[in-house]
């Protein structure tokens, strides 16, 4: 079970989710690197990895979708 509070394990969850994006023929940047690193030593949270990586991959024009 991933517990976010260790590095041990977070290590652990960035390594699963580097392998699933590798089997897709997929290379993370450079800058998702790092961020994964920061997240790694607990620099910064999940949400924080994902928010990074959700403004690196949108559109500078798009909208968001409203709930």
């Amino acid at each position: 079970m991933h517990d976010p509070a260790t590095p041990e394990s977070r290590r652990r969850a960035l390594s699963s989710a580097l392998g699933s994006v590798q089997a897709e023929g997929l290379t993370p940047s450079a800058d998702y690197a790092a961020d994964a690193e920061e997240y790694a030593t607990g620099q910064i949270s999940a949400d924080e990895l994902v928010a990074r990586a959700e403004a690196r991959h949108r559109a500078p024009d798009a909208e968001q979708a409203t709930s």
